[in-house]
Parts: C-alpha cells; sequence; structure tokens
C-alpha cells in the first residue's frame, strides 16, 4: 500500500502543515496526522503466555488549593501511565461554577466570584476501560479591591506541543508598565513573547517521561507596584511520534514534529469512538494502518440525508463545549440543512484548540476546524491557542495589501471581541462566522468526493483516500470550473506562492505597486486573491461567496491597497481598486454557478438563479478601506458622501489571511 499511496498523494490536496524555521511569533502550530492501531495478544492452557494484567494508573491533582475572589484558579491531573484518553469533571461542592470549559481535558481553570470550600473529582478513563479518581479542595477567602492579575488558563498539552497563555487583569490601580513571564517549576518549557506587545505568553512544551506538571508566574508592573498569578499546565506523555506523514524528517508529505492534543471522541455511544481519534487524529499514522471505509465510512455513506446524532458520532474534539457548539449550530443554525448535507463527503470533524487554521485532509477525508468560530464565554475562548497564523509573515516584502471581508447593510458582518473586556459571544453571531468557515472547508472535501462519486459506489474495504482517488476516473469538481474562464494571471499565480506558502518574493514582485496587482486582478476571473492559490481554493472562494449571498444575504469585498507603515486605523490603507459582490461579474457568475452543482447540487437551481439577481458594485478609490463600507461614492462630493451614519462599532484593520490553510501538494 505505501507504493500506492505515494503515487497517488501527489494528486489530491495534502493537508499538512508544513514546517516552518520562523520565530514562535509568527509560527504555524503544525497539526495533522491520523490513523493509528494497535493489537492484543492471548494466552491460555495451550502454553502460550497469559495476558498480562497492569494496575490502573494513579491519578495525581495538583493546582490551587487556596484563593482570593476574583483568583483564576486551575487544578490539573497527571496519571502514571499512558493511554489515559477520557477525562470527565464533577463539582462535588461548593457554590456553581460550572460550565467547566476545561471539562473533557485533564486541565480545568475557573475564576473564583466567591467565598466557599470547593471540591472538585477527576475521573480519568483508560483505552481498556479502566478508570482511576481523585478529588481536589479548593478555599476561596475573601479578596482585596485592588489590582488583581489573571494568568489564563491552566490546562493539559502533549510533550512537545505549541500552545499560549494569556495574562489578564482587573481593576488596575495606577498605570500599566509591562509585562513577563517565567517558569517556576517542572521541566523546562521553551517560552516566548508575542512581538505585537500583547500580554501573550507563546509556549512549547517539553519532552517528558511520565506526566509532568510546570508551573508558570506571570507578573504585571504598574506604577503602584507588581501583581503575579501562577498557571499549572499538565504536560502528558504520549506515544513516541511515527507517522511518516507527521514527522521530523525532510520531504514533501512530513509536517513539523509536534504532539497533537489528545481528542476524543464526542460521543461516548459513538460505534466508531474506540478508534475514531486513531484513524484521524493521531502522531502514529503510516501506510499500513490507514482505516478503511468500512471501519469509518463516510457519514454519506450511512444516509444520503444524515441527521445530527449521525454526525455527532463522527466528532472528535479536545473540550466538552466544541462538541456541545458544534451540534448545537446544527440543530439551530442550519435551516436550509446545507451543511448536514454537505457532511455526507467527510469521514469525521476534528475541533481541537490546536487547530489554526482550519483545513480539510485529503488523506483521511475529514475536515478540522479552529474553534475559534465556536466560543460563546470568555472561558472557552481562553482555552484556544493563539499561536499566530504560519503565513502572517509571508508577504512582508511586498509594497500591496489584498484585503477582504464580509459585509450586510455597509457594515462587517463579523464581530470583533477584545480579550480584555472578557464577553461573552451571543450564539447567533456563529451563524456568518462558522457557516462561512464551513461552506469553505465543506466545499474541499465535496470537491474531492462529491455525491456523485458516493453514489457511484464505494469500495469498503479500501482507504477514503484511493477511493476518492479512483471513483469516476479521480475527476474533481474544480475539474469542471477551471474549465470555464479560468483565471489566467501568471503574475498573481506566482504571487500566491509568496503570500500562501512562503516563497521568497523577486525583485520584480517586491517593485508591484498596488496600481499594477489590480490591473493583473480585475479584469482577470478568480473571485478573490485566495483562489491563485490552488484550483481546490478558487472553487471553494466561489462556493463560499456565493452560499453566503444566497442563504444570508451577505456581500464580500475584495479590494488592493497601499501598505502603510505604522497604520493607525483601517483607513491607513487608501484602495486602489475595489469590488463588492463579484461573483455576480458575467464571466465569474457561470464559475460560481458550476461550484454549486458539483458540490451542493441540492442547492443549485436556487443559488444559480440567486446568481443572475447578484450586480457588483465598485468600491471607491483612493479612499480608506473603512470609508468604503458604504461604496455609494459616484457622483457624490466628499463633504456630502462622509455626512452620513456609519457603524458605532470599531472599524478593524484589514485582513487578507484566510481562516483556512493552503497546503503544499507532496511530490512523493
Amino acid at each position: 500500500m505505501a507504493a500506492i499511496i505515494r503515487e497517488l498523494v501527489t494528486r489530491l490536496p495534502f493537508r499538512s502543515l508544513r514546517s516552518v524555521q520562523r520565530p514562535l511569533g509568527v509560527l504555524a502550530l503544525s497539526l495533522l496526522t491520523a490513523c493509528g492501531g494497535g493489537g492484543s495478544g492471548g494466552g491460555g492452557d495451550d502454553g502460550t503466555e497469559p495476558p498480562i494484567t497492569t494496575a490502573p494508573g494513579v491519578l495525581t491533582l495538583s493546582g490551587d488549593s487556596t484563593a482570593a475572589v476574583g483568583d483564576s484558579v486551575g487544578i490539573v491531573g497527571s496519571v502514571s501511565d499512558m493511554g489515559y484518553a477520557r477525562f470527565q469533571w464533577e463539582q462535588l461542592a461548593g457554590p456553581n461554577v460550572e460550565p467547566l470549559a476545561g471539562n473533557g481535558t485533564a486541565g480545568i481553570s475557573f475564576d473564583a466570584a466567591n467565598v466557599g470550600d470547593y471540591r472538585f473529582q477527576l475521573t480519568a478513563t483508560h483505552r481498556n476501560g479502566d478508570q482511576v479518581q481523585e478529588t481536589f479542595d479548593v478555599s476561596v477567602v475573601p479578596g482585596s479591591t485592588g489590582t488583581r492579575v489573571q494568568f489564563r488558563a491552566d490546562r493539559a498539552v502533549s510533550e512537545g506541543s505549541q500552545f499560549s497563555l494569556r495574562l489578564g487583569y482587573t481593576q488596575i490601580s495606577g498605570g500599566y508598565r509591562d509585562w513577563s513571564a517565567r517558569q517556576l517549576s517542572g521541566p523546562d518549557a521553551i517560552l516566548e513573547t508575542d512581538d505585537s506587545g500583547e500580554p501573550v505568553l507563546f509556549v512549547t512544551a517539553p519532552q517528558v517521561d511520565g506526566d509532568q506538571v510546570i508551573t508558570i508566574e506571570g507578573t504585571l508592573e504598574t506604577t503602584t507596584g507588581s501583581y503575579t498569578d501562577t498557571v499549572y499546565v499538565v504536560v502528558q506523555d504520549r506515544p513516541q511520534i511515527t507517522s511518516e506523514y507527521y514527522c521530523d524528517g525532510e520531504g514533501d508529505a512530513c509536517a513539523k514534529s509536534l504532539a497533537l492534543n489528545n481528542v476524543y471522541s464526542y460521543r461516548a455511544d459513538s460505534p466508531y469512538r474506540d478508534y475514531l481519534a486513531d484513524c484521524i487524529y493521531s502522531n502514529q499514522l503510516n501506510d499500513d494502518n490507514l482505516c478503511t471505509l468500512n471501519e469509518l465510512p463516510l457519514i454519506g455513506m450511512k444516509s444520503a440525508s444524515p441527521s445530527v446524532d449521525l454526525i455527532m458520532d463522527h466528532v472528535l474534539v479536545s473540550h466538552d463545549w466544541m462538541g456541545e457548539r458544534f451540534e448545537r449550530f446544527l440543530t439551530e443554525l442550519d435551516p436550509y440543512s446545507d451543511f448536514a448535507l454537505l457532511l455526507r463527503s467527510v469521514t469525521a470533524v476534528v475541533i481541537s484548540s490546536d487547530v489554526r487554521p482550519s483545513y480539510y485532509w485529503s488523506l483521511t477525508g475529514a475536515i478540522h476546524l479552529d474553534p475559534d468560530s465556536l466560543w460563546l464565554t470568555p472561558e472557552e475562548r481562553d482555552v484556544i491557542s493563539e499561536i499566530p497564523d504560519y503565513r502572517s509573515a509571508f508577504s512582508s516584502a511586498l509594497n500591496f495589501v489584498t484585503p477582504a471581508r464580509f459585509v450586510k447593510n455597509n457594515d462587517y458582518v463579523f464581530y470583533s471581541y477584545s480579550h480584555a473586556n472578557r464577553y461573552d459571544r451571543p450564539f447567533d453571531h456563529l451563524e456568518a462566522d462558522l457557516g462561512s468557515l464551513l461552506y469553505h472547508e465543506l466545499a474541499h472535501a465535496n470537491d474531492a468526493m462529491s455525491q456523485t462519486k458516493i453514489n457511484s459506489g464505494l469500495d469498503g474495504g479500501d482507504i477514503f483516500f484511493r477511493q476518492a482517488q479512483t471513483a469516476l476516473q479521480g475527476r474533481v469538481v474544480n475539474d469542471s470550473v477551471s474549465e470555464i474562464n479560468p483565471p489566467l494571471s501568471e503574475e498573481l499565480f506566482d504571487l500566491a506562492d509568496v503570500r500562501y506558502r512562503g516563497a521568497e518574493a523577486t525583485a520584480t514582485q517586491r517593485w508591484y505597486s498596488p496600481e499594477d496587482i489590480s490591473e493583473f486582478f480585475f479584469p482577470d476571473t478568480a473571485s478573490d486573491f485566495y483562489a491563485y492559490a490552488t484550483p481546490w481554493e478558487d472553487t471553494a472562494m466561489l462556493f463560499e461567496a456565493t452560499m453566503m449571498s444566497l442563504r444570508y444575504g451577505i456581500h464580500r469585498d475584495v479590494a488592493v491597497t497601499n501598505k502603510p507603515i505604522n497604520p493607525s486605523s483601517a483607513d491607513d490603507y487608501r484602495v486602489e481598486q475595489g469590488q463588492r459582490n463579484r461573483i455576480g461579474s458575467l464571466r465569474i457568475r457561470p464559475r460560481a454557478s458550476v461550484a454549486v452543482q458539483g458540490l451542493l447540487p441540492e442547492a443549485w437551481s436556487e443559488a444559480d438563479a440567486h446568481l443572475q439577481s447578484v450586480v457588483p458594485v465598485a468600491l471607491c478609490a483612493g479612499e480608506g478601506w473603512g470609508q468604503n463600507l458604504d461604496p455609494a461614492c459616484a457622483g457624490m462630493a466628499a463633504p456630502l458622501r462622509f455626512a452620513a451614519p456609519v457603524p458605532s462599532r470599531t472599524i478593524p484593520m484589514p485582513t487578507e489571511l484566510p481562516r483556512s490553510f493552503i497546503p503544499p501538494t507532496p511530490t512523493r
């Protein structure tokens, strides 16, 4: 099988996160792999060796046994043996602090709001069914009314993994001066700060022999003194990384050798719970232990109209709340069943705090979602990695910016929430945020494994990748899209290598002006700059923009602007040329229609009719990116134009980084 996989893997997009040797401030948290396996022996009176039985592991809890009101409290559990993959916390005494955002992991954290004596119990469950339990008591006493700091959040991580910690503070007295962090105990971790000045610490966990607890102290310096808080992190001993797809070596199919989060089947009664994580999110993946479609079928092989219950049997999470939120989204915010139907083409959904950015992996047929699109409370947000997108510095040598955004009623669709304010997010705000992400990632899944392929009949004894490659001669939806008015700008294809894959910019590319880029892009037929990365992204961007317009009345803006040196607002980015609703352009509209027809045929008739009514609108050249939220500038004098009301919310700085990952195509 190894030779077959190496031959075929060049033909589908390989969703691996490449190792990029950069400072951690711009480093990706590499996150790929899939199926593992193991065996068990037996014995008896026939002379064979009897089975080896082992005593349950020893569970030890560590954390804040005392705290004051306003403190951040953390408790973590370490187990003497590997193999414990499910963790469940229960509060036995004290004022209610549910829900615990860390539930499902070996580490929890909460802000102590009330005086009292608290008791928590952790149950750790081994893959073989063994369980160990332990309790931990916390006494919370009255606190001062002055400055308090909270280093969030106490947690469990895998050895060698990367994660982030944020230092927060309340009721600060005096002026802010600086902040710092240092490790107090445990095996040495690598600590690095964010070069943006934000009070965020990036940590690379040490390698350990058995679970180990590290403690890190965060300090806030003000004009009135220093204030500290300590965070507890249990570094879990994990099996050795043996995957040829997730390894420490050379080759286009080799991802960076960081350990993945511990993930588990969200549904405890899922028929795949015993091996779902091994098939999809494991550091032991190799060509010999990829799971077959009989072992882990596509959702669409079980039903052409899958229920939420069926879908949730295929969901892996790193924290309980992630599965709860995804299930609620499918139940309450999928009125057209678009996402349920699109999920027919996947084997699994992974939602984990170390997934950044989101991606689809054609080797296993799974989508991987960054939970930043699912959180509702600041406590949930605390456990999500803030490791920057690894592509952040790729375009540093270029002399232009290509921002994009979704808008409705001349205002931003996505809301920006400051970490410092610690606001809750309304559930309905997930509709456009998670909805757009799912339309994009599931476009890739249905591109590789369309409903037509599923209906053609698949060999359940074969692996997903090979069936996606051989069914209907391996033809993919983006083949059909690329046959209709394909984008032709070689300059933009080459710039996509720089912007999204880190190729070094040439002297010519460094000199390109916003005017040059506008002349390349706007006469061409891509709906978005990201489309030049691969035909897969071209198709996904067309589909995402069309479905957001059809279902939500949301429009997509694309533009070319200057690149200010020290921007203070979004309007420092001056629009050279821009367009809203580019999918309605005469040469782009049929491409978008074919994309929907191939990816979600049930919505095609409605989408095709809708596209006929979509009219592109030019943005206002020479004005700022923020000012262009209302592009009705034709024939209007500037004083009159800017007398109109503007959105009350702060306009965010423009972004040109897509929320999904463009992987390299392996050559082996």
